[in-house]
């Protein structure tokens, strides 16, 4: 049976725990469905009992095959669609105490090892063996053979069928003893009807989305095509989902069919800038993208040895390298190169036919003249590289303001003449800043209430202590609050209450496709006391209405453990990742039960060799260094091992290390953090590997299989072109784990903890000091506004039980909102009946099973089916 819509119902599977299968007209028997439920559960999922009955209705052969589509799904989810067989095949036994006395033995083997001669250590005959390709002599009497997967000396892959490389009994190793949460698989009725759904709550989002979600919103409307256009709402809130759903559909639809009810959502020429990039299958956020170029060294004293000098100074992490060998380099090549990586905003323009072309000028001549200019200036970079396709100049007279934009844009006319000067809004809103003329600026700001909104804190701090001045603000920002999006007023709802005293320090998150360590000492003057409740007051009551007028429910159940779980923001940058963690956020970790860090890479296809290291690096409560696991320290005392340090990935199985940190050995050295750190060592970065993932385990045996999928906590992709990633970090006094997601530029290469230890020990303090200040809302307090909101009665789950709270009749849903806060009138609380009327529920694990027509957010999916996204409480 062939299995349709893959993308589809592998989202919807990933997502949503739902198989689609069609009756069958057969009946399975009974040693086959064990088959299927034993296989899935050694990736941590059990079937429904509905799931299950459905199955039976299959033959072997299509049981065969919707089994294989499932579990390599699944598999995918975790990483447990790959080997991961670690230097050390032995680890966590055997691994190499003294790291110092290896190294030296292995730089004898490498310089004194010779092939026919006695081993230089044992000086036995006989024992020693060449491998292929990297040469090395090594003695299986001094190495042992048993527990390497890789060459001993050097560390790269070799070809394992030399009889250094012995099977051993570590070769096969069975599933481990744990103590395993499974996951629900239940049965899906309505493909189509689940595909519309999905799709239509991402048009709802109200924030940028996270590159799974848009992966999954582009693969579910290409494969359903035309259908899709019916789905669409009349407003999708995120602009660059428009892109990516139009951008799909011109590809897969007639162009200017789909041109046709895409221009009732494209609003300014920023959107037909992403509506083109999408088309082009480049990334529509129009962040640009960084490539690689080699600059030739020229002779010393030229013009081109200065401008070269020129150049190290402006790319200062660019590598020097020798040129090639004259028998394999071009005639030209005669001197050292440099690489440098130079960010460009450009994308490779999608085929336009004249009519799509004419349409996309007419579309762009309907805007406002000066709006128009003023956001093609925003993008100007890419308005000069897209015109030279659109060529505007061509119907210069028929779309006039068009010609006017793009002379604008390029600084001159077709025929050399300059453009004239413009000013747009944000000089303008610049210079009255500069003024400190807040009524002017707020008059400007006025006319968009979403910059007024990202400007209030400005706008405030311009208008000083001049009462009347913050009352314009205040009034201006009152009037503006029923026009601001979600995700701004929640920002605000956690941003203005800590603004009555400077913060220890200010972190940006500017835009980009990772997020950096970027902070400064906080300079900005404090707000007043009566401001901060102003405008706490219009922003509290105005998400409280906007919530109530969503569908009721006569309970609420909230899990107290969403606390320290951060509402989702900048999701462009977060990584890729199994469990979707707002960057920010804490989980506590169970007692007695050993972390283990994984991380898996795999160069591509003939590229060259990349070595990516896994390290865990200690530090005392002042963020202090202590120690370090890692390649050049295998073992760290009794509190970490790694598994050895691969130095190569080759494709197609790659390459994987591991390091096991023992948190409760850990706190009794007086450690307080244990920092996961992924740096590139060498090699390209991570986005151009074939694959590159890393994760968390939590074991309780740590015999068996190196890679349990029932145990991964997280799984999250390597991105960006970045050395040093730092994805969390153990608090082991606390016995937390706090969520960071974090790069750092690190050095070109050679990058490790020593190298790196600057960069540590000021981004995750500072992260981490940063989150725990209350800035960024909790999902706690964005699921308690809508209980609050919404529902009669309100239960609180947490360590010490159930607490509830029921709303008085004429309680409104503010004051209802401050009694729960204030734990007032708490009475014995229950979960609802699995019977009962649909509840709204917004849990840490979704251990509970909940009535039909539930809404419910759940961190960790387990019996929960179907669970609504955190972003999806933002719309």
């Amino acid at each position: 049976m062939e299995v349709t819509f893959t993308a589809t119902r592998q989202a919807l599977l990933r997502r949503h725990g739902l198989v689609f299968i069609a009756p069958g007209a057969a009946w399975a028997s009974e040693r086959h469905l064990q088959a299927i439920e034993l296989e899935l559960a050694q990736l941590g999922y059990v079937l429904s009992w509905r799931l299950r009955q459905r199955l039976a209705t299959l033959a072997p052969d299509e049981l065969a095959l919707h089994l294989r589509f499932v579990a390599a799904a699944l598999a995918a989810q975790v990483g447990a669609n790959v080997r991961y067989t670690p230097l050390f095949r032995k680890f966590p036994e055997d691994v190499p105490k003294d790291t110092s006395e290896l190294y030296l033995r292995k730089v004898l083997c490498h310089f004194l090892q010779v092939e026919g001669q006695p081993c230089v250590f044992c000086r036995r005959v006989g024992t020693t063996h060449v491998l292929s390709p990297c040469m090395h002599v090594v003695c299986d009497h001094c190495f042992d053979g048993e527990n390497y997967s890789a060459c001993p000396v050097c560390e790269h892959h070799v070809d394992r069928s030399s009889p250094f490389f012995k099977p051993g009994r570590f070769m096969a190793r069975s599933l481990p003893r744990e103590k395993v949460r499974f996951k629900l698989l239940d049965l899906g009725e309505d493909l189509p009807g689940a595909a519309q759904a999905l799709v239509q709550s991402f048009c709802a989002r109200k924030q940028v989305m996270s590159s799974v979600d848009a992966t999954d919103l582009q693969a579910v409307v290409g494969e359903f095509g035309e259908a899709a256009l019916a789905w669409l709402p009349d407003k999708i809130a995120v602009r660059e989902n428009v892109a990516r759903i139009f951008g799909v559909l011109l590809g897969k639809c007639d162009a200017m069919t789909t041109f046709a009810v895409a221009r009732a959502h494209l609003a300014t020429a920023t959107d037909v800038l992403r509506l083109l990039a999408a088309y082009s299958l480049a990334d529509p956020s129009l962040q640009g993208e960084t490539v690689r170029r080699r600059i030739e060294r020229p002779l010393e004293g030229t013009a081109e040895a200065r401008w070269a000098t020129k150049l190290a100074q402006l790319f200062p992490g660019a590598a020097t390298t020798e040129a090639p060998a004259a028998a394999t380099r071009p005639a030209k090549a005669l001197h050292p190169y440099k690489m440098i990586s130079v960010h460009t905003y450009r994308f490779k323009l999608a085929p336009l036919r004249r009519p799509l072309r004419r349409a996309i000028l007419a579309h762009l001549e309907s805007m406002h003249p000066v709006g128009l200019i003023e956001d093609m200036l925003r993008h100007r970079s890419y308005w000069q590289w897209v015109g030279q396709f659109l060529h505007p100049h061509e119907y210069a007279d028929r779309f006039a303001n068009v010609a006017r934009a793009f002379a604008v844009v390029r600084k001159r006319a077709p025929d050399g003449t300059l453009a004239p000067p413009f000013v747009g809004f944000h000089a303008a809103i610049e210079a009255a800043a500069r003024a400190g003329d807040a009524a002017a600026m707020i008059e400007r700001l006025k006319a968009r209430p979403g910059e007024l909104g990202r400007r209030f804190d400005h706008a405030l701090r311009v208008a000083g202590a001049d009462p009347a001045a913050q009352d314009v603000v205040i009034s201006a920002f009152t009037a503006a609050a029923p026009r601001l999006a979600n995700p701004l007023l929640l920002t605000l709802h956690g941003h203005l209450p800590t603004r009555g005293r400077p913060a220890a320090v200010r972190v940006f998150w500017p835009k980009g496709q990772v997020t950096k360590g970027t902070s400064a000492p906080d300079r900005r003057a404090p707000l007043s006391p009566d401001v901060i409740a102003a405008a706490g007051e219009a922003v509290e009551r105005e998400l409280l209405a906007r919530f109530a007028a969503k569908p009721g429910f006569d309970t609420c159940v909230i899990d107290e453990a969403l606390r320290d779980i951060v509402v989702p923001f900048n999701e462009r940058t977060a990584s890729r990742a199994a469990v979707s963690l707002p960057r920010g956020s804490r989980v506590a970790l169970p007692a007695g039960k050993v972390v283990r860090l994984f991380l898996h890479w795999c160069q591509p296809e003939g590229g060259r060799t990349t070595d990516i290291d896994l390290s865990v690096a200690f530090y005392d409560e002042d963020w202090q260094y202590i120690g370090v696991c890692s390649y050049y320290q295998l073992t760290f005392e009794d509190v970490a091992t790694s598994s050895g340090d691969l130095r190569s990935g080759p494709f197609p199985d790659g390459a994987a290390e591991f390091v096991d940190v023992h948190r409760e050995r850990a706190r009794a050295r007086k450690i307080r953090y244990a920092v996961m750190v992924v740096n590139n060592y060498a090699g390209m970065s991570f986005s151009q590997l074939e694959r590159a993932w890393a994760g968390m385990m939590l074991r309780d045996d740590l015999g068996g299989s190196h890679f349990d999928a029932r145990t991964v906590e997280l799984k999250f992709d390597l991105q960006g072109d970045n050395g040093v990633f730092m994805p969390l970090v153990l608090d082991v006094a606390e016995s937390t784990m706090h969520w960071l997601d974090v790069y750092a530029t690190g050095q070109f290469a050679l990058n490790n903890v020593a190298t790196s230890n600057q960069a540590i020990t000021k981004i995750c303090p500072e992260m981490i000091g940063y989150f725990a200040s209350g800035v960024r809302l909790s999902l706690f307090e964005l699921a308690l506004l809508h209980a609050a909101a919404r529902g009669r009665r309100v239960v609180l789950r947490g360590v010490d039980g159930l607490r509830g709270f029921t709303r008085d009749g004429n309680e409104s849903a503010q004051q209802f909102l401050r009694r729960i806060r204030a734990g007032e009138r708490a009475e014995a609380g229950a979960l609802p009946g699995v019977d009962g009327p649909p509840v709204f529920a917004a849990l840490f694990r979704g251990d509970v099973e909940l009535p039909a027509g539930s809404v419910c957010y759940a961190l960790f999916r387990e019996r929960v089916v179907a669970p609504i996204a955190a972003s999806d409480l933002l719309s």
